[in-house]
């Protein structure tokens, strides 16, 4: 024994002089031993749930370290037996009878295929199963876990569920079930306490603690029965007992080729996942490359096939450990593997003092927080459409098996998504037009037999005479089934009901079809001349109010640039509105081209040019509204009150000669406002109140310094009206609301 520490003590010395002359970095090896001291007894723990040979599970601990850890691009992931896969090993063992030597097969072609995958780039293929499944393989594993290990965890061996019933009190290891049901209280107090900060997992005091009181309890003549502790052989004294190699008479066994596509899928997906969680751990944040990530794990599974091994993945538990003990290499995952190695060469029998029930503990601890009720809670407050996936996979894998239970789950949510699809996807609008109401069905990106139903429904909810428009710009593929249901329509269904169906966006896909020109947005002169004033300010404030709720018209911009071009204009309205940039009129009342004069000027302030402009577009072009647009916040308006309050004057104003004419128009708007509230300070309500008066005293002078636009203004031929547009919200107050 002295000599086997003497050796481990150089060992350790010249991995420390290799850390000073090379990148091997201190905190490798210190985070490389604490990863160690949590996989020991997992390896231990996750090999006695698999039913494979206890040595099985430190070999594929060893393989992972050392072979994974070097091919590997990642540098916190950390690679072993996971319980992840006990489930399939379970399964797997049970078909083949027991027979390890001939698993060891489907666990080297579950490696040839993980490396295939790895060289052809499917690494991507984990992004394509949803959360809710990979949740419930989970928690099945969890309950597979607890259920399995419950034998152990009593010293109850020849157990069977079947045979539950028939189990007595002397079948149970009291020793063993004392150590095992101490352990799970040691680990749940020791996560719960601050000790928990030290490092040192909870699972590795359990088993330290129960390895010390089977040895003070057998001095004492209060043996565990040999049965229930580990019992590793000694690789030194009989390596040939470690070693299991693969029974290569099996090569035309069925089961073999089924088991590696279970056990090569199940891996690579656990390993990507486990993969995009360590790279979120790792303090520098680098990315690891999922293609390298899975031939390294195919060559690991090979190389742990070969010996003996389990098969392995990256596990989450290592690499969070690896992460939080300060790794910044995966010299640190190597340095795990190395000292797994020194373990069983030398410390075989400390080892074989641990209890199974131990073991069994911090399996069900781990089977616990997988399947927490905590979980169940979540995805239920998530709706049925995710909690039914979740445990229909979940069962599905306790009732089949570990593939076919994913496969069910897949299949559950894709027929969620498949139902989703046939009542979404198209969407419908009610858009009021300056030509009338416009029903505009707009199909998705990619239109397939999904959105067949969902279509002729909409199509049925259209009424006689209506205006129809099926909106297809934004798509990118439209099946031609979908295009038989609108040529039907179009020939028929709306010929009969005289609906004046329009197609838009459709010549990009079947060029045959020519698309339709909307005419609908353009203001022309029978349009201009048939709308009141009345009807003018309608428009403009439910334009608002569609802005306001961010559901502005579709609009054909090409289509207006070019009949305005051709035809003229025809405005509605005109606004006189500040020039501040975020006051855009035409966007604001949700207008098209060629339906606005838009004025703007700094504090909307109404001069002569101002008037001249109004007076074109009301008389010579029919504007039948002028709208006097103030807004909140408005720069020209806080000046001005800013110079009253400090009694300045605007030749004052420096640097900015001709703002005078700006200011000036202001100041009598903010006279009448001071004279009245008295302000003392800037304060929001005083910029308020003389926002308003301004736009007040704007139309006062329109119609005080235009006989043209006041004869129009009392013949009812036009409307003048004054607003406030807040900056914040977006909404127009007109000020006889």
């Amino acid at each position: 024994m002295f000599l086997r520490l003497d050796i481990y003590y150089k060992w350790l010395i010249i991995m420390l002089n290799l850390a000073e002359k090379s990148k091997f970095h201190l905190k490798d090896l210190l985070s490389g031993t604490v990863v160690f001291l949590v996989a020991l007894p997992l390896c231990l723990g996750i090999a006695l749930a698999s039913g494979a040979p206890i040595m099985a599970g430190i070999i594929a601990g060893i393989v992972g370290g050392i072979v994974v850890g070097m091919l590997s691009g990642s540098h916190i992931s950390v690679a072993g037996p996971a319980a992840g896969l006990t489930a399939v090993i379970l399964m797997q063992l049970e078909q083949l009878g027991g027979n390890y030597a001939a698993f060891l097969l489907s666990v080297i072609f579950a490696g040839v295929l993980q490396l295939l995958f790895g060289v052809f780039k499917l690494g991507f293929f984990a992004n394509f199963v949803p959360n809710n499944v990979i949740l419930g393989l989970l928690a099945a594993i969890g309950v597979i876990l607890i259920l399995s290990q419950i034998p152990y965890l009593f010293g109850i061996t020849d157990f069977s569920w079947g045979s539950i019933h028939e189990i007595s009190m002397a079948q149970v290891d009291t020793i063993a079930a004392a150590i095992g049901i101490l352990s799970v209280l040691v680990m749940l107090a020791w996560d719960a306490s601050p000790l928990k900060k030290l490092l040192l997992p909870s699972a590795l005091i359990a088993v330290l603690l129960a390895a010390i009181l089977n040895f003070v309890l057998s001095t004492l003549g209060l043996s565990i029965q040999s049965q229930n502790l580990i019992q590793l052989p000694n690789i030194l004294a009989n390596p040939s007992a470690v070693f299991i190699f693969p029974d290569w008479s099996y090569l035309a066994e069925p089961l073999i080729y089924t088991g590696a596509i279970t056990l090569a899928v199940v891996a690579s997906l656990e390993t990507l996942l486990n993969l995009e969680a360590a790279d979120k751990l790792d303090p520098y944040k680098r990315s690891s490359p999922p293609n390298r990530e899975l031939w390294a794990q195919g060559v690991g599974n090979m190389a742990s096939g070969l010996i003996g091994g389990m098969p392995l993945t990256s596990v989450i538990v290592r690499s969070s450990v690896n992460a939080n003990a300060g790794s910044r290499s995966k010299c640190s995952s190597i340095t795990h593997g190395i000292l797994l190695l020194l373990a069983v060469v030398f410390f075989v029998p400390l080892m074989n003092m641990i209890p199974l029930s131990a073991l069994a503990a911090i399996l069900i601890i781990t089977g616990f927080k997988l399947t927490h009720p905590r979980l169940f809670k979540q995805m239920l407050a998530k709706g049925w459409k995710q909690f039914l996936p979740f445990i229909i996979t979940l069962l599905a894998i306790l009732f089949t098996d570990l593939l076919m239970g994913i496969l069910i789950g897949l299949a559950v949510s894709a027929g969620f998504i498949l139902y989703g699809n046939l009542h979404k996807g198209v969407r419908i609008y009610k858009e009021k037009h300056l030509h009338g109401v416009v029903t505009r069905i707009e199909l998705p990106s990619q239109v397939t037999f999904l959105n067949r139903s969902s279509l002729i429904t909409a199509l049925s909810h259209v009424h006689k005479h209506e205006q129809l428009i099926i909106d297809a710009t934004h798509c990118h593929s439209i099946d031609p089934d979908i295009y038989d249901v609108i040529q039907d329509y179009q020939n028929e269904t709306a010929v009969q009901r005289k609906i004046d169906l329009k197609l838009i966006g459709f010549k990009q896909h079947y060029p045959e079809i020519d698309d339709a020109v909307l005419d609908i947005d353009i203001a022309t002169a029978d349009v201009q001349r048939n709308l009141s004033p009345q009807q003018v300010l309608t428009i403009l404030q439910e334009g608002n109010q569609r802005f306001v709720a961010n559901e502005r018209l579709q609009r054909d911009i090409y289509r207006q640039i070019r009949v305005t071009a051709d035809e003229g204009q025809h405005p509605i309205a005109a606004v006189l509105g500040c020039m501040d940039s975020r006051a855009p009129t035409e966007m604001i009342f949700d207008v098209g081209i060629g339906d606005l004069f838009s004025l703007r000027i700094a504090g909307n302030v109404a001069g002569q040019k101002v008037l001249g402009s109004l007076e074109f577009a009301c008389q010579a072009k029919g504007a039948k509204v002028i709208v006097v647009l103030g807004h909140t916040d408005c720069g020209a308006v806080s000046s001005a009150c800013q110079l009253r309050l400090s009694n300045q004057k605007i030749e004052d104003v420096a640097g900015m000669p001709h703002i005078q004419y700006v200011l000036g128009p202001l100041m009598e708007s903010v006279n009448s406002v001071h004279s009245l509230m008295q302000p003392r300070d800037l304060s929001p309500a005083f910029i308020d109140q003389v926002t308003r008066m301004n736009v007040l005293y704007n139309i006062g002078y329109i119609l005080e310094h235009s006989a043209v636009l006041k004869q129009l203004y009392e013949q009812g031929q036009i409307a003048i009206v004054g607003a406030i547009y807040d900056v914040k919200t977006g909404r127009v107050q007109f000020l006889h609301e």
